[in-house]
């Protein structure tokens, strides 16, 4: 699975982590998951490219 996301612009780097496996788990159990991408969008704020390998896929 593909997924882009907004990173909250309050959001520190040592908080990322969890962050990211919520937002995974919405869409399944996270095997396995990668940032491919940080771009920056406007005024301080940044999207990330994740590839993910879910197991229990929902929609």
């Amino acid at each position: 699975m593909q997924l882009e996301l907004s990173w909250p612009v309050d959001l520190p780097v040592n908080k990322l982590r969890p962050w990211l496996r919520d937002q995974l788990a919405i869409h399944g159990h996270p095997l396995r998951w990668a940032i491919t991408a940080i771009e920056p969008v406007g005024d301080h704020r940044r999207q990330l490219k994740i590839e993910a390998v879910l197991l229990n896929v929902q929609e």
